[in-house]
């Protein structure tokens, strides 16, 4: 078997293969990547953009998970004030293996400075969350 081959049983543990050299090229780098989608998320969360925007930058899981959060946080908090936006402070990034990374992103709500840890794996010759923590 070749590098990145499926191993038997490995569906089953949820491994894909690794991305070839081919599909990584073409991908913008991660870090600012993923300082975006940090900003957008917290964006999410305060109420100032809608869940549905991120949609195509999230695992199905992810998603739903912040949509249900987002949804919980204007119930509880109310509608934001449109004039505060999320500005990114610092962002920081490691590689797991090829085509995973994750990255550890400071941003600022316009209100309180945040700290965020997210996993990125190349999906389909694009970046894709498939976890987030926000604090």
């Amino acid at each position: 078997m070749g590098p990145g081959a499926l191993q038997r049983g490995d569906a089953c543990r949820g491994r894909r293969p690794a991305p070839e050299g081919a599909e990584l090229s073409g991908l913008p780098p991660v870090g600012p990547w993923a300082g975006t989608l940090v900003r957008a998320a917290v964006e999410v969360l305060t109420g100032s953009r809608p869940t549905a925007q991120l949609a195509r930058w999230l695992s199905a899981e992810l998603y739903e998970s912040l949509a249900r959060r987002a949804g919980l946080a204007v119930r509880i908090l109310g509608r934001p004030n449109p004039a505060l936006c999320a500005r990114v402070r610092k962002v920081r990034c490691t590689e797991v293996r090829p085509g995973v990374h994750e990255a550890a992103v400071v941003v600022h709500d316009g209100v309180r400075i945040r700290a965020a840890a997210v996993r990125v794996e190349c999906h389909r010759g694009r970046w894709r969350a498939t976890a987030l923590e926000i604090g």
